[in-house]
């Protein structure tokens, strides 16, 4: 009886999903709202499936899973723009496809999905890199709360893809980032200042900022790592 409750998980959350997403869009008809309560509902239940499965790869093929979510992520991009594409929604349904893809593309890499074509180290940099660039086009698109956030999510995930594929930094220099992090903070608020215009945005931005590095910092720190072994076990 054990054996089955990952496969009566997944199969309760995919129906409550599923059930979620069509009353959302035939009653409210917001699909991207609706899409991501669908996601929020589902999720959890994948995961103890996930959790709970000696094997979740016979029941869920990680590129399978991976092709699904970013079919799903890009739906979700595409159909924010359907009210008017512009940087702000382009940005918001960034923000969005990016929360329905990070779960499965996490599935995919810790099951050995391999379809990345870059170095673990060339996709750190290309994710601090595109996160900068996110914050920057949110500033200048008024649109600084899903640049920022969606700055944080590609950055933080490039970053932890590299740690999981065997890229190191040291205890010094993650301390250094965190350092480093916080003064851009405060700069990036300082600017806002200067600029006198509505501190909101500058405070995403500098928020992302500062959150980046720290996360990383937490989430690969020796007792953070030491303390997850010993849970699994």
């Amino acid at each position: 009886m054990s054996r089955r409750v990952p496969e009566f998980a997944l199969v309760t959350g995919l129906l409550l999903g599923l059930s979620t997403l069509v009353s959302g869009v035939v009653l409210a008809g917001d699909v991207v709202g609706t899409s991501l309560l669908a996601a929020l509902v589902s999720y959890p239940f994948v995961a103890y499936a996930v959790s709970r499965d000696d094997d979740p790869t016979t029941v869920m093929p990680p590129r399978a899973i991976l092709a699904v979510g970013v079919c799903f992520g890009l739906a979700l991009f595409v159909a924010s723009l359907l009210d008017g594409p512009s940087p702000a929604t382009a940005l918001f349904g960034l923000f969005a496809g990016l929360l329905v893809l990070l779960p499965p593309a996490a599935y995919a890499v810790r099951f050995g999905a391999d379809v990345n074509p870059l170095s673990p180290r060339t996709t750190v940099f290309a994710g601090v890199v595109a996160g900068l660039s996110l914050l920057v086009v949110g500033l200048l698109a008024d649109a600084a709360a899903y640049g920022a956030a969606s700055a944080l999510l590609v950055s933080l995930s490039a970053a932890v893809y590299g740690t999981a594929r065997g890229v190191r930094f040291d205890a010094r220099t993650k301390r250094a980032a965190v350092a480093v992090g916080v003064l851009l903070g405060v700069a990036v608020v300082a600017v806002g200042v200067a600029r006198s215009e509505p501190l909101g945005d500058w405070l995403a931005a500098a928020t992302a900022v500062t959150l980046a590095p720290s996360v990383y910092y937490a989430l690969t720190s020796a007792g953070f790592e030491s303390g997850r072994r010993r849970t699994r076990r």
